[in-house]
């Protein structure tokens, strides 16, 4: 009777989530990159990234006779997107761009806020390739672009990984698909 019950749960809820049906939105400052199909491309060619999680710090405090962790705060983590390079190197040059931006290479001058903090989008979708979930990074910016490995034996698609932190995410409301 259990797996009856499981697979009534799964229809009911519309089947499992998969993995690999997602898409996100990162469009970069202007200055990032040359024209507007690069935005298109770039949130293409993402590979694998996460939805963001978020962790509660306590502190515990004594009740009458024990400690209880109390809720006081949250940290939200930051989010890996992980890229297909192609042998034009743009995404590389986006996100080069996108950080010597925050901070300027000659000078080291932080810049405005403003220039560089940007709203990312990361969607869950259906086996339909409809949007089911979707969240908003609220002022996100590329913390940390990783290095390109380079190799002489696989040949192998290259891969750049960008880490954003942002201030906040909100889950985005997304109506149902209909059946």
């Amino acid at each position: 009777m259990e797996i009856d019950a499981l697979k009534g749960l799964i229809n009911t809820r519309k089947g499992f989530a998969r993995s690999n049906r997602f898409e996100i939105l990162v469009v970069p400052p202007a200055e990032a990159f040359e024209d507007t199909q690069e935005i298109r491309d770039l949130n293409i060619l993402c590979d694998t990234t996460s939805l963001p999680g978020r962790q509660m710090q306590t502190f515990e405090t004594n009740y009458t006779r024990q400690q209880v962790k109390v809720a006081q705060s949250f940290i939200n983590e930051d989010v890996s997107f992980t890229f297909n390079l192609t042998n034009d190197m743009f995404i590389k040059r986006v996100f080069d761009k996108w950080t010597n931006m925050i901070i300027d290479r000659n000078t080291f001058k932080k810049n405005y806020d403003s220039a560089y903090k940007r709203d990312v989008g990361i969607f869950q979708n259906d086996i339909n390739n409809k949007r089911i979930y979707g969240v908003k990074l609220i002022n996100a910016f590329p913390i940390s672009v990783q290095g390109v490995e380079l190799n002489s034996s696989d040949g192998e698609i290259q891969k750049l990984t960008v880490e954003f932190t942002y201030e906040d995410f909100e889950e985005l409301i997304i109506r149902p698909p209909e059946d």
